[in-house]
């Protein structure tokens, strides 16, 4: 059992105008997008955002499986999250590579304020309570007192920016978490706030989006390996 990414009420049809793409440096440098695989049981059944929680034996193998599926991929650069279940991602597709692995805090999970580390049935039913006001915001609300979407994206999108520049013109990694990359990938994409929900990209599966010359292209979602068929 895991705390579910979106909202535990039905999101409508966005409605509102659509907010503009980000504007693509148009380097043509490939980004795959790494989430950290299943976390350890003590904590499926709880909100736990950004504390540094370990990995289920699982997740172990899920980690050194997604690795082991980039070996004779190029990448360029692996950027990594400094939480422990993102930077286990991170090294595996470095040692697989071959490629330089850095740590950014900037890409951390986010932060769930006082409902950090709540039972899932309790989170569940605080952001019931939200539904309102989330629904009436969403990018920007943060009823449980800590980071909106917005913050989030505020600080992992330089973080992607600058690695892309590291990486110039090749191929990068991040090994992140779902939010931020949800966050990342549909903002980039020009996605309204309650669209990002659909986004789906599940432990230790990655999405791979592309810095084209004409703006952010979305390339793959939810692959299990860096050798798994596109849908």
């Amino acid at each position: 059992m895991r705390i579910i990414a979106p909202p535990p009420f039905p999101i409508p049809d966005a409605a509102g105008e659509r907010p503009a793409p980000e504007p693509a440096p148009g380097s043509g440098t490939r980004i795959w997008l790494v989430r950290h695989a299943e976390v350890h049981p003590d904590w499926h059944a709880r909100a736990y955002g950004n504390t540094d929680v370990p990995l289920s034996e699982k997740g172990e193998q899920q980690t050194q499986a997604m690795g082991a599926s980039f070996t004779g991929v190029r990448l360029d650069l692996v950027v990594s999250s400094q939480l422990a279940r993102a930077k286990a991602m991170g090294a595996a597709l470095a040692a697989a590579t071959g490629a330089p692995l850095a740590i950014d805090e900037r890409l951390r999970e986010i932060w769930r304020g006082e409902w950090q580390g709540l039972p899932s049935a309790e989170f569940r039913r605080r952001w019931d309570l939200q539904r309102e006001a989330f629904l009436a915001d969403p990018w920007n609300w943060k009823g449980h007192g800590g980071e909106s979407d917005a913050e989030v994206f505020a600080r992992a999108w330089p973080a992607l920016l600058e690695a892309l520049a590291r990486a110039r013109g090749g191929t990068l990694a991040l090994a992140s978490h779902y939010n931020v990359i949800r966050v990342l990938v549909t903002r980039a994409l020009g996605w309204r706030a309650h669209e990002s929900f659909a986004f789906q990209n599940d432990p230790a599966h990655a999405a791979r989006i592309v810095d084209a010359p004409g703006g952010w292209r979305l390339e793959a979602q939810n692959l299990e390996s860096a050798s798994a068929p596109e849908s």
